[in-house]
């Protein structure tokens, strides 16, 4: 049996946190990588070495020959990929492996016979796991023999079908098709897909479930050909087919559907010599005319540890990371892991993203993070109490999971810890989630895939009379956040806590805070100082709790506040007439128009520039945006560097009215 000193993580942000926190329960060191003035608060003082680099991008983690060069320099002898990036790469793990080093995963020909759906499809027919009907070998053929066999499988199975890519998933090459006259078009979209998303543009097809969940079972082996399931999860609550709620064990099965599943998993895992963590995806149907069947199809295997895996842990009581470590170094999990599963745990993940506009990314500065700690909640975060999230990366902020004796109970936790956390940024989706677990569709029911699609309307009008009764709570809370913040320096992230009662009496309310954290970090992150904490307000002998947060940033005073669930944001610009003369809000001011990279300052203090004239140029999404100089001036102060990454609206430079003549 081997041992392992030093594992290096090749991945960033909550996961590096999670892998170092498995690791360092067994006694193991690690190394991860970071960039900017310091490393993360949240990585400080669990991970081992840290290593500083120029700027981490996905292009980096993607690197698997840098991964094992920053290994090697780091005194590592082994690597864990965490999940995503190279988790999943053959490539990757034969590279560890061929360097001397251990991989912690699967072996790479596992990784390989599961990285392909339509590969996969394949064994898991031999071994007679449940598929969908569907056609596999599509990688030979041209565009008119792929539309001639799609129009023979319509003939057989009937409309509507689902085309998806062979390599990849997140819903990237994927095309619903409903009627003969879109099978061309589609097919073209759903190959071009996914050539640029994962470089191979081979399909398969299959019938498309109308009304499906999405069941996934916890897989565990060992390197002595032992495989268990540790149950199941539900994964049905998405949006772009992306996970956005998970739950054990998924609610409403049949003791005798679990069991045939979970056999089924453990089956198609040993028929290709697995060991460590993976997880088999299932789709049931169920359609009402269907659902008393429980029929379930095999969907996909991932072999990797899941973002989901929190949910498992907990009602196993097991350290997934740990025994994923331990398989690597040899151990046996006969008869050491438990299988009696306890409970149920819900998981929440908590992104910078605008549910209201099709749930697309927003990125940008967290003012204050302040999670709320309780019995049975359970946080994976990868921010500091004050930070930002980059557009570089995925925009998901932290996991919230809770556990608790019954699904409603732990459905409890979740509410309370929402309401009662700090997440103070422009644009998150936690008042959404908050509608979304205080829906009955969703705490009396089993949501398939399409529940936010089918249920956008009641939860948008749910959301309107819940923003009738704080509205008002708002406004006056908002006149009791004092502005008065002393701007200090301080360390990076530092928290000093000073619980207190202050109270101020109104005409017809009282409102009272009744904790305070202060957090300061460096002006690369936006503001030095920022206040936060918790209170309610008591109006007509009704008391409404809220969290908040108030700081100064260049130029605004920037509050946040979320009531009893319900999240408000506002800027508001200070006295303008230190920079703003008569000319109002932004005149003196040249703001970022998009979130990106500052690539170009053309300008310097004391420059007199024109109406028009370039100042500076950012790079986004792979485009330049020119930033235009919106009146006649002369530059006074420019607050960013070439490099530097901003968010929209963030002020880049400051300028004075031209000396009057």
């Amino acid at each position: 049996m081997k041992k392992i000193h030093k594992v290096f993580i090749a991945n960033r942000g909550e996961i590096a946190r999670r892998i170092a926190l498995g690791a360092q329960g067994l006694g193991i060191e690690t190394a991860a990588l970071y960039s900017g003035p310091a490393a993360p608060s949240f990585l400080q003082g669990l991970v081992t070495t840290l290593l500083k680099v120029d700027e981490e991008s996905p292009a980096l983690y993607l690197n698997g020959q840098k991964m094992v060069d920053f290994a090697k320099q780091s005194g590592c002898d082994a690597v864990h990929p965490g999940f995503g990036f190279l988790s999943e790469s053959a490539a990757f793990a034969s590279l560890v492996e061929e360097s001397g080093l251990t991989w912690i995963g699967p072996s790479p020909k596992s990784i390989s016979q599961m990285a392909s759906k339509a590969e996969a499809r394949l064994i898991a027919k031999k071994y007679n796991v449940p598929v969908v009907p569907g056609l596999e070998k599509m990688s030979n053929l041209d565009v008119n023999e792929l539309v001639k066999s799609v129009h023979g499988f319509v003939k057989d199975h009937g409309f509507p079908i689902l085309l998806k890519a062979a390599m990849g998933g997140g819903g990237k090459g994927m095309r619903i098709v409903r009627h003969l006259a879109d099978i061309e078009e589609s097919i073209n979209r759903a190959q071009s897909e996914a050539l640029n998303s994962f470089g191979d543009s081979t399909l398969i097809v299959e019938r498309y479930v109308e009304h499906p969940r999405h069941i996934e079972v916890q897989i565990m082996g060992d390197q002595q050909g032992n495989v268990y399931a540790l149950g199941d999860r539900d994964c049905s609550v998405q949006r772009r087919h992306q996970k956005v709620i998970e739950e054990a064990p998924a609610p409403g099965l049949s003791d005798e559907t679990r069991r045939r599943m979970q056999e089924s998993a453990v089956a198609l895992a040993k028929a290709v010599g697995y060991y460590s963590a993976g997880t088999v995806e299932y789709i049931m149907d169920w359609a009402p005319e269907h659902r008393a069947k429980e029929n379930f199809y095999f969907l996909e295997m991932n072999t990797r540890l899941q973002v989901e895996h929190p949910v498992t842990e907990q009602i196993f009581n097991e350290d997934l990371v740990a025994w994923q470590l331990r398989v690597a170094m040899g151990e046996t999990l006969k008869d050491r892991i438990n299988l009696v599963p306890q409970g149920h745990s819900i998981e929440l993940r908590l992104y910078a993203e605008d549910s209201k506009n099709k749930f697309l990314p927003a990125p940008g500065p967290v003012y204050g993070f302040l999670p709320y700690s309780s019995q049975g909640i359970r946080w994976e975060a990868g921010i500091d109490a004050i930070d930002e999230v980059t557009p570089r990366f995925d925009p998901m902020i932290a996991k919230l999971i809770a556990t608790g004796p019954t699904r409603k109970q732990a459905i409890k936790r979740l509410i309370e810890a929402l309401k009662q956390s700090v997440l103070a940024m422009p644009i998150s989706n936690a008042s959404f989630l908050l509608g979304v677990l205080e829906s009955t569709a969703f705490s009396d029911a089993q949501p398939t895939t399409r529940f936010l699609e089918d249920e956008a309307p009641a939860l948008q009008a749910a959301e309107v009379l819940r923003r009738s009764k704080t509205d008002p709570l708002a406004e006056e809370i908002w006149q009791n956040l004092s502005s008065d913040l002393t701007v200090v320096p301080g360390s990076i992230a530092s928290l000093t806590q000073a619980i207190f009662a202050k109270a101020k009496n109104l005409a017809s309310s009282r409102i009272q805070f009744t904790n305070e954290v202060k957090a300061s970090v460096p002006l690369r992150y936006g503001p030095r100082l920022s206040t936060m904490g918790r209170g309610f307000i008591e109006k007509n002998g009704q008391q409404t709790g809220f969290s908040f947060c108030s700081t100064s940033d260049r130029g605004a005073y920037i509050r946040w506040l979320n009531i009893d669930g319900e999240t408000y944001f506002k800027v508001e610009r200070r006295d303008e007439s230190s920079t703003s003369g008569k000319s109002g809000a932004h005149a003196h001011e040249v703001i970022a128009p998009v979130p990106g990279k500052v690539v170009k300052i053309l300008i310097e203090p004391g420059a007199k520039v024109s109406d028009k004239q370039t100042l500076m140029i950012l790079e986004s999404m792979k485009m330049e945006f020119e930033v235009l100089a919106t009146r006649s001036g002369v530059i006074s102060e420019i607050l960013v560097q070439a490099g530097q990454q901003v968010q929209s609206d963030t002020m880049l430079a400051l300028w004075q009215d031209p000396p009057e003549a």
